[in-house]
């Protein structure tokens, strides 16, 4: 069902190395929007359902999450490297050396899993104390988190399949499979959290148990197809090492990328517990929040993948002028959809907050939240796309050091400066988000018009 030809994937890289680029921006783009759209259904869907137990459980996963980015950072920034490298190679037609970058990726994955698993397991308790969760949503946050991070190994080598496939010019496979994934967890939610059909009654912990369960659907589908041949990787036991020359490229293109990860998602963790001192209200809203944003940049991520494997590839094969034009066109896409998208979601603010916590507190802070933060986001719309040109040409530094800036000068000092010392309050932490988002989105625009990237890093 899921293998593809080799005259298909010939098809593919041709159409990323001389095709239409806006036709070939959506071609790519629009299987990983829906992707995305299914990845954000696992906290969407967790969301709803545990809105239903009130917001003490609905405030589990807001708080975890950043943490579990937080440690997701830590392999996933190096991970991120492996498009450079594998898009680049595909590019240039080297398939042997793309096999080889895909091998040490998977082995790279599964370690670096294996370690956070157990790392995040023993420490998290003792950081959600440190962010000072409310005492009625820490419980159920410690007993989230735990499970997540015990079944991490089983969802680390999905992520791992995504960026393969992805480099390869395949954006369709993985959204097949992540919908199976995603279907999968719709079903497992309210058995697991309610007791329905006989099953326990577990309530947060069962979210989580559902969550793992249906995204280890995407590991073992994806290791299936590359041990037995997807495009022109086939892994064998000879591919799954770490090799020395996989790692010194490795090092010198995903260390920005992982301190960028890894700052950021710290960064997240402390701007949740800066939301956290106002209370389960506030963390309710700014969870609401998030997740309607997130919808809408599902087309920024899914933009941002398309125009990271189309630079990867195009500076592979040195085609410089091309990868000049693919940014370009990218730019003006992307301001102008996340434009549109935000003036949508100011007017229906009210509606889509009381959508997943109807209780009027938590709607008042909601609204108020979309209401300054909406219209930063086509600039956020920029600084994505800023970061699929770093990711996909390898040059990383200088896009990681607008993202520590974004989040800890801009977002975080101005957050404790608005919010806490001068004593606006919430306010002064959305208004905080929003000239973040603003200023990153400028200053990531201004790097990629310099054109210091268009150079391909492979041999």
């Amino acid at each position: 069902m899921f293998k593809r030809k080799s005259s298909e994937f010939e098809k593919i890289r041709g159409r990323i190395l001389e095709g239409h680029i806006f036709k070939t921006i959506f071609w790519l783009a629009y299987p990983i929007i829906i992707a995305n759209l299914v990845n954000m259904s696992y906290n969407l869907i967790d969301a709803y359902w545990l809105g239903k137990l009130g917001k003490q459980a609905f405030g589990a996963p807001t708080v975890s999450w950043p943490l579990i980015m937080l440690f997701y950072a830590m392999g996933m920034g190096y991970a991120m490297a492996g498009i450079s490298l594998i898009s680049q190679y595909i590019g240039a037609g080297d398939y042997k050396q793309a096999n080889k970058a895909a091998g040490n990726l998977i082995s790279f994955m599964g370690i670096m899993a294996l370690l956070i698993s157990l790392l995040g397991y023993t420490i998290s308790p003792i950081i959600l104390a440190l962010m000072q969760v409310p005492p009625d949503v820490y419980s159920f946050a410690v007993n989230y988190i735990r499970v997540i991070f015990l079944g991490m190994p089983l969802t680390f080598i999905g992520f791992a399949f995504n960026t393969i496939a992805n480099s390869l010019g395949d954006t369709r496979t993985p959204t097949i499979i992540n919908i199976i994934s995603s279907i999968t967890n719709m079903v497992l939610d309210p058995l697991f959290i309610f007791g329905y059909l006989g099953f326990p009654k577990m309530g947060v912990i069962g979210a989580a148990v559902a969550t793992i369960l249906s995204r280890s659907i995407v590991s073992f589908a994806g290791l299936y197809l590359l041990t037995t041949g997807y495009h022109k990787i086939k892994i064998t036991t000879k591919d799954l090492g770490i090799e020395k020359w996989w790692i010194k490229k490795v090092i010198k293109i995903g260390t920005p990328l992982a301190i960028q990860q890894s700052s950021n998602a710290l960064g997240f963790t402390i701007m949740m517990s800066i939301v956290s001192r106002f209370g389960s209200v506030a963390i309710a809203a700014y969870g609401v929040a998030i997740r309607i944003i997130d919808i809408m940049q599902a087309f920024t991520w899914g933009i941002n993948r398309a125009v990271s494997i189309m630079i990867g590839q195009n500076l592979g094969a040195e085609n410089y002028e091309r990868a000049k034009m693919i940014a370009t066109k990218a730019i003006m896409l992307i301001f102008s959809f996340l434009l549109v998208g935000s003036i949508i979601i100011f007017l229906t603010r009210d509606i889509t907050v009381s959508f997943f916590v109807p209780e009027e507190d938590v709607i008042i802070e909601g609204s108020r939240v979309l209401s300054i933060f909406t219209w930063s986001i086509p600039f956020f719309g920029l600084f994505f796309i800023g970061g699929g040109i770093a990711g996909g040409s390898g040059h990383t530094k200088v896009f990681a050091a607008i993202s520590i800036i974004r989040l800890w000068v801009l977002r975080i000092g101005l957050s404790y400066v608005l919010g806490i010392l001068i004593g606006m309050g919430t306010i002064g932490i959305w208004t905080a988000m929003a000239i973040s988002n603003i200023v990153a989105g400028i200053l990531a625009l201004l790097w990629v018009l310099r054109w210091g990237w268009l150079k391909r890093v492979i041999d």
